[in-house]
């Protein structure tokens, strides 16, 4: 193989053995492959770009392996090294009947894999010199310092890490400090894990571009070229290993240089999510409505002395969420005791029973519309600054 192309040297070598490659890195994530012509060869590839990262990688060795992978048939799984190394795999489907792959195919992949594994190797470490100054400039794109914001967004666009656009977007990436899994001393990893991971899939599924990084104090960030699907988001996350994690999504923004303020919106969904448990796993900024005004509250500073006397009294008589729960439902519902009960899917008496002892517990009048505002408001300010659970 002359090239010095990785992609190209992959399909000389691919019509050298008249099989259809895929190359995928130490972890079992695509990297490159070949021409896949056939319908069959593109099912087969079409799974394994879905499913290769989930697979579990050979042990260490330098010898090929042959798997059985459902939906795909047997696969043999060629290790690629570098000198010192373990670098990836070369993924090569065997033909019905096969149990191995003939001689001569296989000497042809020992000739070139070494090779192979050499240019992979040097793929890697363009790489990690890429993420790492994506790192530097994301980090200076959310600073302080208007000439290093603008310095940072032209190199993010004239490299090629970030395609040009009229809005742009970020995402707020991290581990919920509430979920039973939080470990604060791998906030920082998984939330980098969780930005590789959807950058991954963008690169794996399309050819648009996302800038993204971890700036540690358990955040990561990433930047699109355009509005972000929540939906879609949430079910890259939807794996173990990301259970933790919650995501806020910032507004869009004109300019690229002003992704530090969608991305401080970002962080204020991801703290919403996070002290009110909202269902989903991403949160927008634009979905937020009084919330956007209270999360910028001083909340690390209150206390329930700062809190209005009415709620005071509910929080520390140790009310219930499901009493709690009950009075905000009542309140949203604009003081509707029939679609309070629907809503909560609870009796109109059992409902009643809860209100009564709310009054009794406050001595409150909940016919009082400006009561009713102050226990709305106030309740969800201790939400979000945790003091529905200190007490």
């Amino acid at each position: 193989m002359a090239t010095t192309d990785l992609h190209d040297a992959l399909q000389d070598l691919s019509e050298l053995v008249e099989r259809r490659l895929v190359l995928t890195d130490e972890r079992l994530r695509v990297v490159a492959y070949s021409i896949h012509e056939t319908e069959v060869d593109r099912a087969r590839l079409s799974m394994t770009l879905t499913h290769s990262d989930a697979w579990t990688a050979p042990r260490a060795g330098s010898r090929p392996v042959v798997r059985e992978i459902a939906g795909i048939g047997r696969v043999l799984f060629t290790p690629l090294r570098d000198h010192r190394h373990r670098v990836g795999f070369l993924l090569l489907t065997l033909e019905p009947g096969e149990r191995e792959l003939p001689a001569a195919a296989s000497a042809v992949l020992d000739e070139h894999a070494g090779e192979l594994g050499l240019m992979l190797s040097l793929r890697s470490l363009y790489a990690e010199r890429d993420r790492n100054r994506t790192r530097l400039l994301l980090t200076d794109l959310i600073g302080s310092d208007p000439s290093a914001r603008a310095s940072a967004a032209g190199t993010l666009i004239d490299e090629g890490l970030l395609g040009a656009a009229r809005q742009y977007s970020a995402v707020a990436l991290g581990p919920d400090p509430a979920h039973p899994a939080y470990d604060p001393a791998l906030a920082d990893t998984i939330a980098r894990l969780a930005v590789e991971a959807i950058i991954e899939f963008v690169g794996r599924t399309s050819t648009a571009s996302v800038a993204g990084t971890g700036i540690g104090d358990g955040f990561g960030i990433l930047v699109f070229p355009r509005p972000v699907v929540a939906e879609r988001l949430e079910r890259i996350l939807d794996r173990s290993e990301y259970a933790p994690v919650r995501a806020g999504l910032g507004p869009l923004v004109g300019s690229l240089t002003e992704i530090g303020g969608s991305f401080a919106r970002a962080r204020d969904a991801w703290r919403v999510g996070c002290a009110t448990r909202a269902p989903g796993r991403a949160l927008a900024w634009t979905e937020l409505g009084l919330d956007r005004l209270l999360v910028r509250l001083p909340l690390d500073e209150l206390t329930l002395a700062d809190l209005p006397v009415s709620v005071r009294k509910l929080l520390e008589a140790g009310l219930g969420d499901d009493m709690l729960g009950t009075l905000e439902a009542y309140l949203a519902l604009g003081g509707d005791a029939a679609a309070t009960a629907r809503a909560l899917h609870i009796h109109r008496s059992t409902l009643y029973y809860r209100l009564d002892r709310i009054r009794a517990v406050g001595d409150l009048n909940l016919a009082d519309g400006v009561l009713r505002r102050e226990l709305h408001t106030g309740l969800r300010i201790a939400e979000l600054a945790g003091l529905r659970q200190s007490v």
